[in-house]
């Protein structure tokens, strides 16, 4: 599962944290946009499983991958999804909501699932063998995979634009504050301090200094909250 959770990691870098918002634009207009999105994912994963490129990750019978070759794989699939999606939002206007949003995710996680050497899951280490590759995911999904999903659900809504940059980060910096505040200390500071945090967000809200919605505030916290006592059940 270190192949596994490594690509995992790699996917969330390149598909939230390294997309800005001109990627995604430039994606949705340019066959070299959409090529360029697509090519940092082998670059990330390459580099996150480097030392597990040259040997064979998967085997079904006479056919035989290594690591470079399922990440030409993955590539590949991930491609000719992205594309599907912009061609059928732009083509046929299939709504780009919430849930095209998540099958998106699902068929990617499936790609990388059908690509993981099985024979990792016991060659010893379980489920989780290393722990930052897992804490990075969680840091990923408080971060900039909330934004994205919060931003869908919020257009889904009311009908929301995508946050600008200074809402953007004032959220995740919100969210980075909560889910550390419950990694880091003791339950019952770490509750203390996340009502805090999330108290104080709301007062800016109020106040006008944060221009966001109820619901935004809502599922920040509670993805904050959950990704923060993951992390903390991880690293135990």
């Amino acid at each position: 599962m270190i192949v596994f959770w490594r690509l995992l990691f790699g996917h969330f870098l390149a598909d939230f944290t390294l997309q800005s918002n001109f990627i995604n634009r430039w994606k949705r207009s340019s066959r070299w946009g959409m090529l360029v999105h697509c090519s940092m994912h082998p670059l990330c994963y390459a580099v996150l499983t480097f030392g597990y490129l040259g040997r064979t990750w998967i085997e079904w019978g006479p056919l035989k991958l290594e690591g470079w070759a399922c990440l030409v794989v993955i590539f590949l699939a991930h491609w000719l999804e992205d594309e599907w999606r912009v061609f059928t939002i732009f083509r046929y206007h299939t709504p780009d909501n919430t849930l095209y949003f998540i099958w998106d995710q699902i068929i990617h996680y499936v790609v990388i699932a059908l690509m993981i050497p099985l024979g990792t899951v016991s060659a010893g280490g379980g489920f989780m063998p290393e722990k930052w590759p897992v804490l990075g995911c969680l840091a990923v999904l408080t971060t900039h995979a909330a934004t994205v999903f919060i931003y869908f659900v919020e257009k889904d809504v009311y009908g929301a634009v995508f946050p600008s940059g200074r809402e953007k980060y004032l959220g995740m910096s919100e969210r980075l504050g909560v889910a550390l505040s419950i990694f880091a200390l003791s339950p019952v500071a770490a509750a203390g301090a996340a009502l805090a945090w999330t108290g104080a967000a709301g007062y800016a809200r109020k106040k006008g200094w944060l221009d966001v919605s109820l619901l935004n505030l809502a599922l920040g916290t509670v993805i904050a909250v959950s990704c923060g006592a993951a992390a903390r059940l991880v690293f135990r």
